[in-house]
């Protein structure tokens, strides 16, 4: 089966990483606020819908929720 690139992001220091090319933005900022453990917290952006203040963990399954979403729609997950 040949593997096909469906999306790529970028990021600059003026600019979070970005997913232009789909039907709804999606974006991921990264915060060093002062927390208990330390770790930073990162805010997911798709579309209008913004999640703050999540784990790592947290934001990879809500990024990847958004990503498999976007595509979806866009018929670039299931070549519709």
């Amino acid at each position: 089966m040949k593997e096909e690139t469906i999306f790529t992001a970028y990021e600059t220091s003026e600019t979070p990483a970005k997913l232009e090319s789909l039907a709804f933005p999606v974006s991921i900022k990264v915060s060093h606020k002062a927390t208990k453990t330390r770790e930073p917290l990162f805010t997911v952006t798709y579309g209008q819908q913004v999640k703050p203040d999540l784990s790592y963990n947290s934001a990879a399954k809500e990024l990847g929720a958004c990503l498999m979403h976007a595509l979806t729609c866009d018929g670039r997950l299931y070549g519709n």
